[in-house]
């Protein structure tokens, strides 16, 4: 029992490294990508919502790893205090529910002007 509790921290810890250094990734992307966009020249319609489309998936993956973060965060904090196993997944179960509640409800995006996409005049 103590063996696989063990096994399961190290495994909790070795996708914890993972998600970091994915999130990590996603942030440097996605600052790179925004630094690209304010110096480079008036591209196309298209371009601009193709880029625009891909930031706001990367920024839903890095919010989506943030959250996997807090929650294999606490899931490791409950198994180096001795919590069992079947105590922690029914935890994990709850965590679960919520968190797909949570993405039920309707998000509100940004507008392009709140995040300085666009200037004072919008053409169409």
């Amino acid at each position: 029992e103590k063996r696989k509790r063990q096994t399961e921290i190290e495994n909790k810890r070795r996708q914890l490294e993972d998600d970091r250094r994915q999130l990590q990734h996603l942030k440097s992307k996605a600052l790179r990508e925004r630094w690209l966009l304010e110096g480079a020249p008036s591209s196309t319609a298209e371009e601009g919502e193709a880029m625009k489309k891909q930031m706001e998936e990367d920024d839903l993956k890095a919010k989506e790893l943030e959250e996997s973060i807090q929650r294999l965060e606490k899931e490791l904090e409950q198994l180096e205090n001795g919590i069992s196993a079947s105590s922690t997944k029914e935890n994990v179960a709850e965590e679960t529910a919520k968190e797909e509640k949570l993405q039920l409800t309707p998000k509100v995006s940004p507008s392009p002007s709140s995040l300085g996409l666009c200037g004072g005049n919008m053409e169409t």
